[in-house]
C-alpha cells in the first residue's frame, strides 16, 4: 500500500517534477483524463498531418496534445524508427482563437515501408470538455501542393465531468515511481488502474503521461 500523500506509477517518470507541477485525472473509476490513439498510415502515403479542431466545444477546458511518428525503413532486415516528434506537447484552449485549432507539421513518411502516428490528448483544466475535440488525420495527395485527403476523423475527449487537479507535494527526481502528492484521494487519484496527466508548468516539453497503480491516504 502506498504511503500517505503518495501515489505509485507503473513506469519511472522521465523528467524531474517540481512542486509547481500538476496532476490531472477524472474522479471516477470509469473515465480518464487521457486518451491515446495509434493510427496506421497507408503504404502509399508520402506525408501525413493531424488537425485538432477545438471549435467543437468553444467553452471547453484546456487540453494538452502531442503526436509522435514511427516507421519501418527496411523489410529485408526489419529496421524500425521511433522518436519522431511530429508535434511536441502543445496546449490547446478551445475558446482562444489563436490556439483553438492546432495542426502538426507534415510527417514525411515517403521513405518508410510502414508508418504510424501516435496521438495523445489530455485534459489539463478543471473545465469540462462536454462536446470534445475533433481530430482529423490526413494524407497528402500531391507531391508539391498542399492538397490533402482525410484518412480518418473522430471526436475525442468528450467529458461531461471536469478533470481534478492535484499538486506535487515535493520535488521528484526523474526515474521515480513513488510520487509525493498533496491529498491524492481528495484529488481522485484513488481511482487507480488508468492513465493520468503530469503537467510540467515550467517546461511544457517535460509533461508526461503516467499509469497509476497505487494511491495512499490523505494526510
Amino acid at each position: 500500500m502506498a504511503d500517505i500523500d503518495t501515489i505509485v506509477v507503473l513506469d519511472p517518470i522521465q523528467f524531474q517534477k517540481e512542486t509547481t507541477s500538476d496532476v490531472y485525472t477524472q474522479d471516477s473509476a470509469n473515465t480518464s483524463s487521457v486518451e491515446t490513439y495509434l493510427i496506421p498510415l497507408p503504404v502509399d502515403a508520402k506525408a501525413a498531418r493531424v488537425i485538432f479542431n477545438g471549435s467543437f466545444d468553444p467553452d471547453g477546458g484546456r487540453l494538452h496534445i502531442r503526436v509522435k511518428g514511427t516507421g519501418v525503413t527496411s523489410i529485408t532486415t526489419p529496421t524500425k524508427t521511433a522518436n519522431t516528434q511530429v508535434l511536441e506537447w502543445t496546449a490547446l484552449t478551445p475558446a482562444t482563437a489563436s490556439t483553438g485549432i492546432v495542426h502538426t507539421p507534415d510527417f514525411d513518411c515517403s521513405a518508410l515501408f510502414l508508418a504510424a502516428l501516435h496521438i495523445d490528448i489530455c485534459q489539463s483544466s478543471v473545465t469540462a470538455n462536454t462536446t470534445g475535440i475533433e481530430v482529423i488525420v490526413q494524407v497528402k495527395k500531391e507531391d508539391s501542393l498542399d492538397e490533402w485527403t482525410d484518412l480518418t476523423r473522430w471526436t475525442a475527449m468528450v467529458r461531461t465531468a471536469v478533470a481534478v487537479k492535484s499538486d506535487f507535494a515535493a520535488q521528484e527526481a526523474a526515474a521515480q515511481t513513488i510520487l509525493s502528492i498533496t491529498n491524492p484521494t481528495a484529488g481522485g487519484l484513488d481511482n487507480i488502474g488508468k492513465f493520468i496527466f503530469l503537467e510540467d508548468t515550467a517546461t511544457i516539453a517535460q509533461c508526461e503521461i503516467a499509469y497509476i497503480v497505487e494511491c495512499g491516504a490523505d494526510a
